[in-house]
């Protein structure tokens, strides 16, 4: 079986709202193959069940594979913002903001940082 086929039996476990079974096969599919999509996938599944260390470090892998994914760097700020690192989700945010100027989210978390 394919990194690719688990990471899809994975998006139909999430589907289902079946998080620890998409969790392994993310996992499985991590492991054949490192890609950012699957670590961001990871990071839902471990928000879901509340597990936020885990989480916090799929999305940052997903973002140290991707760094120019604006999504991926948006989560990534939102749970650096939730952990007191405001410094480094300003810098996310303004780098997401240089590429994409009207990503709404990304200029309202911005504000919030800036207070």
């Amino acid at each position: 079986m394919s990194a690719m086929d688990l990471y899809y039996m994975g998006i139909e476990c999430l589907d289902r709202k079946e998080h620890q079974k998409a969790i392994e096969y993310f996992e499985l599919s991590s492991k054949l193959e490192s890609h950012f999509k699957t670590y961001e996938r990871l990071f839902q599944c471990y928000m879901s069940i509340s597990d936020t260390e885990k989480a916090f470090e799929c999305i940052k892998k997903s973002y140290t594979l991707n760094p120019k994914n604006d999504k991926t760097a948006f989560e990534y700020a939102e749970i650096c913002t939730k952990t007191g690192n405001y410094k480094f989700a300003e810098k996310l945010l303004t780098e997401i903001l240089a590429r994409n100027p009207e990503y709404k989210k990304a200029e309202k978390l911005l504000d919030t940082i800036r207070g």
